[in-house]
């Protein structure tokens, strides 16, 4: 069967049927396998008419052999997929959403996402599909822990770093998450949610005291999880060296022997941003 040019991001009569096939079937992210089984057509045809779709915008390659669907009219409608595009961008290997995305996930943020961090045992590059760039951040095994599989379709799961786990990867690197203030404000939006007992436990083996010592600056600015304070002042007890409370800030402000840390930003500023 051969198709004809049309206008991006339109459908004709033969694209039409075929897009709106496979989303009755619930597959707005398809494989080649399936487009062979609904467009009817040998897997040579059936390349050449993706690849007129890709072209006119009507699908995006996520990677060999897998699509989006682009909904028509609707600019940014993709962006609702991206939990399952990364999933499908890792494949089988050992992943979880991390960092921003989990952020957003956890409802710690709403801001719009166009970066999205996957945390994985390898190193991998980072890969653009259609507005949203996927970056992949290598763990060593041993720190590959704290995170769960959450269903985001009836069909979809998805692994994301469980909150506990996102807190203390946020303070570890707020770089990755919008800057330290959005931490302090996701921290303060979810803290009915947080199970400070599995907190302290993660925190007791997390991979870098300097997250530590800003979670208990943090809670003590806050007054939330008091409980759980004695725990962290041990933890960073023994250890030598301040950090600074932005680390993407400048090295200035005063120094605080309680938490080893550095006060490089008004903190004033960083709790009136809690509830701007």
């Amino acid at each position: 069967m051969k198709t004809k040019a049309k206008a991006v991001n339109t459908l004709g009569p033969v694209s039409a049927p075929f897009i709106n096939a496979l989303k009755r079937s619930g597959k707005t992210i398809f494989t080649l396998e399936d487009a062979v089984s609904t467009y009817g057509k040998e897997r040579s045809k059936t390349v050449l008419f993706l690849s007129d779709l890709v072209k006119r915008k009507v699908i995006t390659r996520i990677k060999s052999g897998v699509y989006l669907i682009l909904d028509v009219g609707l600019e940014n409608a993709q962006l609702s997929n991206w939990p399952i595009i990364a999933s499908h961008l890792a494949g089988d290997k050992p992943y979880y959403l991390s960092y921003y995305a989990a952020m957003r996930f956890h409802g710690m943020t709403t801001h719009p996402l166009f970066d999205i961090t996957l945390t994985m045992p390898g190193r991998h590059r980072a890969k653009k599909v259609d507005l949203i760039t996927y970056h992949f951040i290598y763990s060593k095994p041993q720190y590959f822990w704290g995170f769960r599989s959450l269903w985001v379709t009836k069909q979809n799961k998805v692994n994301v770093s469980d909150l506990e786990r996102t807190i203390l990867d946020g303070l570890d690197r707020p770089d990755l998450c919008g800057g330290i203030k959005e931490v302090v404000r996701g921290i303060w939006v979810k803290q009915n949610e947080i199970d400070w007992k599995k907190l302290a436990k993660y925190a007791r083996k997390f991979h870098t005291v300097a997250a530590v010592k800003r979670l208990g600056f943090i809670l003590e600015m806050q007054d939330l999880g008091t409980n759980i304070i004695p725990q962290l002042i041990k933890i960073v007890a023994h250890t030598k060296g301040y950090v600074l409370l932005d680390p993407n800030g400048d090295k200035e402000g005063k120094f605080l022997d309680r938490w080893y840390m550095r006060i490089n930003i008004n903190t004033e500023e960083l709790k009136a941003g809690v509830w701007a």
